[in-house]
């Protein structure tokens, strides 16, 4: 599990550090005089100054993603878990639930579920839970 939000990390950091694939050819540089030369490094300058922004502005970000990962990630995981102690396959979820056992799978399987409250709900009840939402003072 922190392996992966670990890779997770790296990837989000490198997504706002360059943003552009990876494959995309660079072009290369026509001859330059001086003042040209000077205003291209500008430019770079620039451009990198901007990606250091929008880093620190990831690394700010990071935290709560992964928090939120974390959560549907164990969530999703007791709920498979429940479904298993029960005894119910996803051929009968499907039938329980209405959900495509393609989808159900998705769900059980995925390193970032997303799932609704009405797909959770309708799980829980499916394997004779009750899925409580409740909510606090931030803080």
């Amino acid at each position: 599990m922190q392996f992966f939000l670990f890779h997770w990390t790296d990837k989000i950091v490198e997504f706002f550090l360059n943003p552009t694939s990876q494959d995309e050819s660079k072009p290369k540089l026509p001859r330059m005089n001086d003042d040209e030369r000077i205003a291209y490094e500008q430019a770079v300058a620039l451009e990198i100054l901007g990606k250091e922004a929008n880093i620190a502005a990831a690394r700010l970000l990071i935290p709560e993603l992964l928090e939120r990962i974390r959560f549907s990630v164990e969530l999703v995981a007791q709920l498979r878990e429940a479904r298993q102690r029960a005894g119910v396959s996803l051929d009968e979820m499907q039938e329980r639930t209405g959900i495509q056992k393609s989808a159900l799978s998705r769900l059980e399987n995925s390193h970032n579920p997303n799932p609704t409250l009405s797909t959770l709900r309708r799980y829980a009840e499916a394997i004779g839970m009750r899925l409580d939402v409740s909510l606090s003072e931030a803080g």
